[in-house]
């Protein structure tokens, strides 16, 4: 599989729901019950009761609640590393084996344009400093030197500058963990005292506490600006250090840049130089054309968190759009030329780069569903991402979206009537987010 970053970023698990008797609003139908959370943490598909912030209008049809929510799953414990402080010129032999590049499609932490979605990365093992040059736990690290300048040194010692994922692979090792200590952020393992912590578990030393270069491009596709792949965390990074200590963090930088919180280390060996590919901009928004019924229903029973629907999952059709449509009286064309257009197959949603969301509307033998999935393999593996269930109430349901509003999707039971809501991506949060609104 190339190594690619066309799919992902991250969103929270979350299943939003409301509860109470047919025919009669349900007393938590504009609320998240509980967020289902991968990681250190979690956040819930949210709701609002303000119909304003969406095109449906003023009247409503009643649900009798969601599924409810299941506890977030635990992420495994990685052994923490304990090494001997390094000594000047110390070397370290890292091993060959499987990287998983970047960091989890529903990590909350990534950045989505520029991490790859754990693609399995073959590593030949190689030579690595065990700290950034002068590789000497009793001088401070080089830095303000260009790209050129760094290659240089390395040069002079018979070594060369690490690689982009060689970087990745000594600081997470084949465990895939998100920091050298472990799966969890603490800020007590970057102690200021000792500028030589972290260590990761290959026994490489001083991870995330300044960014390296590396020797590899940020990505494949000509760049006028020839950038650099730089590894590592500094202040100036505009992220936190929860988010850029990862061991995925990348960045890029121009190869005649220098700054004082810009270092590098050596390595020695042939170069493990696997590229990640940039996406190209896309339309935010496409359709499935080609999606058979009994792909969709494969689709729908993959994903563990919307099981309430697991018994005959199936698409909607078109009569069923032009039902939804006809309930208010609605003309599909006239919105069409307005640029709102609403659809029954799965779309392709796009609205951030780097990032790419299934989205689907459907029912089961009981229930009505919307759906946002992570498309981590084209048309194969999927990640769930968010949703929300219609309890008792197998109605059609269009999915709908507006021409140059690429930030949200629309859900709805008709045109013009309150009842629906807006799927969208909380960039604060990262979250993808499914509300319902009465």
């Amino acid at each position: 599989m190339r190594v690619s970053l066309t799919t992902i970023a991250m969103a929270m698990m979350a299943m939003l729901g409301c509860e109470g008797r047919p025919g009669e609003p349900a007393a938590t139908s504009d609320k998240a019950e509980q967020a289902l959370g991968h990681g250190p943490l979690s956040g819930a598909s949210g709701a609002g009761d303000d119909s304003s912030s969406s095109p449906m209008g003023t009247d409503s049809l009643h649900d009798e609640g969601a599924a409810r929510p299941q506890a977030a799953p635990l992420e495994p414990e990685v052994a923490r590393p304990s090494f001997e402080p390094p000594v000047a010129g110390q070397v370290v032999q890292v091993p060959s084996g499987v990287l998983l590049l970047g960091s989890p499609v529903d990590d909350p932490l990534r950045v989505q344009f520029a991490e790859a979605d754990q693609v399995k990365v073959e590593i030949r093992g190689f030579e690595m400093d065990a700290l950034p040059y002068p590789n000497d736990p009793a001088a401070p690290p080089q830095t303000s030197v260009t790209l050129e300048q760094a290659q240089g040194l390395c040069a002079a010692q018979g070594k060369r500058l690490c690689t982009d994922v060689e970087w990745e692979w000594a600081c997470e090792s084949a465990d895939a963990r998100r920091y050298p200590s472990g799966q969890r952020y603490d800020a007590a393992d970057y102690p200021t005292p000792d500028p030589l912590l972290p260590a990761s578990p290959l026994g490489v030393f001083a991870f995330g506490r300044l960014q390296e270069w590396t020797s590899s491009s940020f990505g494949l596709e000509a760049d006028p600006d020839d950038k650099v792949s730089v590894r590592g965390y500094a202040g100036n990074s505009g992220v936190s250090e929860q988010a850029g200590r990862r061991c995925a963090f990348r960045q890029a930088r121009l190869r005649t840049e220098s700054s004082e919180d810009l270092g590098f280390r050596c390595c020695r060996g042939e170069p493990n130089d696997v590229r990640q590919e940039l996406e190209k901009v896309r339309a935010p928004f496409s359709l499935y054309n080609n999606m058979k019924p009994e792909k969709f229903e494969q689709v729908i029973r993959s994903v563990p968190q919307i099981a309430a629907v697991h018994d005959g999952p199936r698409m909607f059709s078109d009569a069923d759009i032009r039902t939804v449509m006809a309930r208010r009286g609605t003309d599909r064309g006239e919105l069409g030329k307005g640029g709102i257009h609403f659809v029954w197959k799965p779309m392709r949603w796009i609205p951030r780069q780097g990032m790419e969301l299934w989205v689907a509307v459907g029912r089961g033998e009981r229930h009505s569903f919307i759906v946002a999935l992570h498309e981590v393999e084209d048309n194969n593996v999927y990640v769930h991402a968010s949703s929300l269930i219609l309890w008792s109430q197998p109605m059609p349901i269009a999915l709908g979206y507006r021409e140059g509003h690429r930030d949200e999707l629309y859900w709805a039971p008709c045109w013009g009537c309150r009842d629906g809501g807006v799927i969208s991506f909380d960039d604060a949060s990262g979250q993808v987010v499914i509300t319902h609104k009465w």
